[in-house]
């Protein structure tokens, strides 16, 4: 991250506003690699090798009064760029992702914008790079515009967050130390949906589980487990996911993928890392017409600043 001092010699008008503001600037560009039979990472085509470019560039700034009220705005520009097909138009883009502001206090956060939702849950795979992976933490009906408001009590971490439909979310979360474990729990919460997650922290080593439903239609359940350790520059990782399907019609559909794959940060703001995956590729989220089982392998270079 690079941070931005903009002063101001000026008489300010306003004497409640601090002279001084803080622009941050920061970002990644990300170079990334897949490989495997009937796979491609963006369009479901079928094609043995896929390469892209990721990027984001975070603008933060932030000011406060004297009276110790904190504002100011955060958004994002996000790049991707892949070799497309007539079936996916959008495989070179640039877009407008997680735009707000925010007005800080001792009543709690406030943030108004493309803020994303409450949530509390997260995702307990614990590997570096998971090509193909569902990732789900929770699903979303959400508007991306939305008020957003967070706070803390007795150690509980609170989130609410609603959009201009009247959909809504909430998220819960507590972390505790257990004699050098720290445990972490989280739940989100939405009109029809419900996630929850349970982490472990020991040293270099995390280990978690969770846990995500959705009742829109029918009912889909999504279950991710894993373990990584961390030593120095060095993260190595595997995880198990399952989605359940119950359709109405075609009965349950189950798809369960693994994962291992390690990371290593060679120098400040370079990283590199490879991640192998075994897929069930009857999910068409994934796959095309292919029935069983096929192995895929990603990696990725990454410069952050």
């Amino acid at each position: 991250m690079k941070k931005v001092l903009l002063a101001t010699t000026a008489v300010v008008a306003f004497a409640g506003v601090a002279a001084a503001q803080d622009l941050t600037v920061g970002g990644f560009l990300e170079f990334e690699a897949a490989y495997g039979e009937n796979y491609d990472a963006e369009d479901s085509q079928v094609q043995d090798l896929d390469f892209g470019v990721d990027g984001r560039l975070n603008f933060d700034y932030s000011n406060s009064t004297k009276s110790g009220l904190e504002y100011g705005m955060h958004f994002e520009l996000d790049l991707y760029q892949s070799d497309g097909t007539e079936d996916y138009l959008d495989a070179d883009s640039v877009s407008f992702n997680d735009g707000y502001v925010f007005i800080n206090s001792a009543l709690g956060n406030v943030k108004m914008g493309d803020t994303g939702d409450a949530n509390e849950a997260a995702n307990q795979l614990h590997t570096p790079v998971i090509p193909g992976a569902l990732e789900v933490d929770h699903y979303s009906v959400l508007e991306a515009e939305q008020v957003f408001y967070s706070n803390s009590f007795v150690g509980v971490d609170f989130e609410a967050s609603v959009d201009d439909d009247s959909n809504w979310s909430l998220g819960i979360g507590y972390s505790a130390d257990l004699g050098g474990i720290t445990i972490d729990l989280g739940m989100t919460a939405q009109d029809e949906t419900l996630a929850g997650s349970i982490g472990a922290t020991a040293g270099g080593l995390s280990a978690g589980v969770n846990y995500a439903m959705e009742e829109v239609g029918a009912t889909t359940e999504y279950v991710a487990a894993g373990i990584g350790y961390g030593m120095g520059p060095l993260t190595v990782g595997t995880g198990v996911e399952t989605e359940i399907r119950h359709g109405v019609v075609s009965g349950e559909i189950y798809e369960t993928n693994y994962f291992a794959g390690a990371s290593y940060e060679l120098a400040d703001g370079l990283n590199v890392a490879l991640g192998v995956g075994n897929l069930d590729n009857d999910s068409a989220a994934n796959w095309g017409t292919a029935v069983g089982r096929e192995w895929v392998a990603g990696a990725t270079v990454t410069v952050s600043f």
